[in-house]
């Protein structure tokens, strides 16, 4: 197992004592559930890039890691800006504004998406490592918006208003009875 990353979750005692492990994952999945649903319904009502795909996997770490929450929601929110920061500065001095969301094969425009990405991915590296803020789902975040999807510099800040969006949901989801305590290791 990974450095922070728990053991299979449980959802009841077992006859010795100790917490079964929750082998059908339905905790796991009502925890990720009220972190994704209300922010794929807040995306869909406002037609706002609020929730990404690099945000699942953000969820899953903040459900499932044991590190200090209040280290976790750090590195979360820092290493998430620094990816869509870099991404985007990188795209609009290599690129300019992207007109198609793709990489474009064979242009000489398609190769200084490629030149984005990989400066992109190194300086989100240094970012995230020279603020202790290593957080491996921010990498999805950069390669999303490298890509151009989406390119507006307002997408910048609507992405990182459903970042905090999303941590405020796993701040009231840790209140909860169920799906909010500790996830143990079987």
């Amino acid at each position: 197992m990974a450095r922070g990353e728990r053991g299979p979750p449980t959802d009841r005692p077992g006859g010795d004592g100790r917490a079964r492990p929750d082998r059908l994952g339905l905790r796991l999945a009502g925890a990720l559930c009220l972190l994704l649903g209300p922010l794929a319904a807040l995306a869909w009502a406002s037609d706002l890039p609020l929730l990404l795909p690099s945000l699942g996997p953000s969820a899953y770490v903040l459900v499932t890691r044991t590190d200090a929450h209040r280290a976790l929601v750090r590195e979360t929110a820092l290493g998430q800006a620094i990816g869509v920061l870099t991404a985007f500065v990188a795209v609009r001095a290599l690129v300019g504004p992207l007109a198609v969301v793709a990489l474009l094969p064979h242009t000489v425009l398609g190769l200084h998406q490629v030149a984005a990405v990989v400066v992109a991915v190194v300086a989100a590296t240094l970012g995230m490592s020279a603020l202790d803020a290593r957080h491996a789902p921010a990498y999805a975040t950069v390669l999303i918006f490298a890509l151009g999807i989406p390119a507006r510099g307002i997408d910048v800040l609507v992405f990182l208003v459903g970042v905090a969006a999303l941590l405020a949901l796993d701040a009231a989801r840790r209140r909860l009875p169920i799906v909010g305590r500790p996830l143990p290791d079987a």
